[in-house]
């Protein structure tokens, strides 16, 4: 957007009454820089308004007008500089307040931009104007709440109320409310095509209408990974593990492939139907009989409620493990995500899992998952510079097949030792990082405990008890509009009072990744 500074005018009547508190050279140039710059000739006007600030550097009024040519000149750092200096001379002085707001905008220093458009929405005259920018600043931020006030306030203005329903409608566009957007965008297209938010508000809509004919998303990746620990082994006791697994060591590269999509069959300007499918391959360097195969076709309802968004999320997977059927899954996921402002968001979650592995030997894990879990995200001037706070509680329930206890596979206690009830709890931090790298730094801790038959199988005969670390950097950037890079490092330590269970692994990975 343009620079918006203030008409010169407003401000020539307080000009006549403080030139002479300037010297009357200072004073002369600057009112034959004052009338170029109401000519529009700014490049004249800054020469004359330089010579006045040489003059009378405690010429406030000189500095002020210099910093309207610098910025007239889209010299905003300049203009900056001259502002930040008027209002230390003059605090009180709220039209530099506005336009030291608005050239902070149009440098993207949002934040820093907040105080001063406060100050001057606090002047009456200045309120609707202010409101507007101030919206504009907290729009950038992703304060959509706070945006959304300003911009309200703003139009009650005749001068600012289409600029103001132009950014409602945008507000609205962020935050999926396209029922409203398209109302705000059609109002402003209607009431001036030609204007340049008339023309941002056309595309707005050509983009919502886009947005109803193309409902589908496609997306597809590959990586490159080295996993420290593929089979899991004890860390006392790896060589056993690998005998009997039939493999000389546990740690191996391997190439991920992942592709997928998602489409809308139905939608409505609050409720949307859509149906995805995941697809999954990591393919070994050595160690194929790990390569694991995921085919995952899901369903899910969202909607939005007074502000809250809810949904329901069904999926179903059905895994390989080398070139054989593994497990099939199925998941239900009831979720609410609640919007606090800028302050963060809340997030809540129940899921519900049926694990059924199609191999034997892994059947005595057949079992109902079920996890709650909220999560609290605190933001810090964006949605992706946050720190979250979460807990989750989740248990397994052994599904026990008799044909295969009375058939010698394995015994009722070993199926119920693997009921466990855990506890995690974790913190996450986003933080974006120069040249559009955002990154998000995440640890858990979890503790399990198992049923009483899992003490039939421990050395102590205490049933089991687990403590589990996880650590997980990532980090993405974008190279162009559909293609970003990807990387990321795990660490997970599991502590456990069974040797058996007893691993620590490390996973390393570097990708690229398309969505559009």
């Amino acid at each position: 957007m343009a620079n918006r500074f203030t008409a010169i005018a407003l401000v020539g009547a307080l000009l006549t009454s403080q030139l002479a508190l300037a010297t009357e050279r200072s004073q002369l140039l600057t009112s034959r820089g004052l009338v170029e710059l109401n000519a529009a000739h700014y490049s004249e006007a800054l020469a004359l308004l330089d010579q006045a600030v040489a003059d009378d550097e405690a010429d406030v009024y000189a500095r002020y007008y210099r910093a309207v040519a610098r910025s007239r000149l889209h010299d905003n750092e300049g203009a900056i500089a001259d502002l930040r200096v008027v209002l230390a001379a003059k605090p009180d002085l709220h039209l530099a307040a506005l336009d030291l707001g608005v050239a902070l905008i149009e440098t993207q220093q949002y934040r820093d931009a907040l105080p001063w458009l406060e100050q001057a929405q606090a002047d009456h005259e200045l309120n609707t104007r202010a409101s507007l920018f101030l919206g504009l600043a907290q729009l950038r931020l992703r304060q959509m709440q706070e945006a959304r006030q300003n911009f309200q306030r703003a139009a009650e203005s005749p001068k600012e109320h289409l600029a103001a329903t132009y950014y409602l409608g945008v507000v609205d566009y962020q935050t999926g409310n396209w029922s409203a957007a398209r109302e705000s965008f059609s109002y402003v297209v209607a009431t001036d095509r030609d204007s340049a938010v008339g023309h941002e508000a056309a595309a707005f809509l050509s983009a919502l209408g886009q947005r109803e004919r193309r409902r589908y998303g496609l997306y597809g990746g590959i990586g490159l990974q080295y996993d420290s620990n593929v089979i899991l082994a004890p860390s006392g006791n790896s060589g056993t593990a690998e005998d009997i697994l039939g493999v000389s060591h546990q740690d191996d590269g391997l190439t991920v492939f992942t592709v997928g999509g998602t489409a809308v069959p139905w939608q409505t300007d609050d409720v949307t139907l859509s149906v995805g499918y995941d697809f999954f391959q990591s393919v070994h360097f050595n160690l194929h009989e790990f390569d694991l195969q995921d085919d995952g076709p899901s369903l899910q309802l969202a909607g939005e409620i007074a502000g809250v968004r809810l949904g329901l999320l069904g999926r179903y997977d059905y895994y390989l493990l080398g070139s054989q059927s593994f497990l099939q899954q199925a998941t239900a996921v009831p979720w609410l995500s609640v919007p606090l402002g800028n302050f963060g968001r809340t997030d809540l979650s129940f899921d519900v899992i049926r694990r059924d592995y199609k191999q034997r030997a892994y059947s005595v894990l057949d079992a109902f998952h079920y996890a709650v879990a909220v999560q609290q995200y605190m933001y810090f001037g964006s949605s992706n510079r946050y720190l979250s706070l979460g807990y989750q509680f989740d248990r397994d329930d052994p599904v026990i097949s008799q044909r295969l206890v009375q058939e010698g596979e394995f015994t009722e206690a070993a199926a119920e030792s693997f009921g466990y009830h855990g506890d995690e709890v974790n913190v996450g931090v986003g933080l974006p990082l120069p040249a559009d790298v955002t990154t998000v730094l995440t640890y858990s801790f979890r503790h399990e405990v198992y049923a009483e038959e899992s003490g039939m199988f421990t050395p102590s005969g205490n049933r089991r008890r687990d403590n589990e670390h996880v650590v997980i950097l990532a980090a993405r950037r974008e190279l162009w509009e559909h293609v970003a890079l990807t990387a990321a490092f795990l660490a997970d330590f599991n502590g456990s009072n069974n040797p058996s269970y007893e691993y620590d692994r490390q996973i390393v990975s570097l990708g690229i990744e398309g969505r559009y």
